[in-house]
């Protein structure tokens, strides 16, 4: 009977241990992740499984916010836009027709790319469709984004 308190009180021992044991090793995973104490910019709150879809939505959204309800049509360039898993970025290229003047519209072509572990936009431009002089390009605001070298 005396074995069988003694062994009753190793097993309960063992028990409260493993379970210490435990506890103490998801504290301190819960502290050097940052998720205990919420350590951090606030901006990251751990990893997310950002797919395609969500990059694309979020570069709609963007777009929506950027040209507001001149926004007459935005379409995505499913054949150009990609994941480049050198970068881990997610490189969205759309199209958007903006509404003008007199019923008109201008088309834009918009540049996004967005971080595949937290969703949020890394690069977002914006490039009016028109007549360019020779050797360069026009930007939103006719201001120039590339020139070449001049011979």
């Amino acid at each position: 009977m005396a074995d069988k308190g003694k062994h009753t009180k190793q097993n309960v021992f063992v028990v409260v241990a493993a379970i210490a044991t435990i506890v103490i090793s998801v504290l301190i995973t819960l502290v050097f992740s940052g998720a205990l104490f919420d350590m951090g910019d606030g901006q990251e709150k751990g990893y997310r499984n950002v797919t395609f879809t969500d990059a694309v939505l979020t570069c709609q959204a963007r777009t929506r916010d950027h040209f507001g309800d001149e926004l007459a049509l935005l379409t995505v360039d499913n054949h150009s836009s990609r994941f480049e898993s050198d970068v881990y970025l997610y490189k969205i290229f759309l199209t958007a027709d903006i509404r003008e003047k007199a019923h008109q519209t201008i088309m834009f072509y918009i540049t996004c790319y967005v971080r595949s572990g937290s969703g949020r936009i890394a690069k977002f431009e914006t490039f009016e469709d028109k007549e360019a002089p020779k050797g360069k390009a026009i930007k939103k605001g006719g201001d120039k984004f590339i020139e070449w070298p001049r011979k």
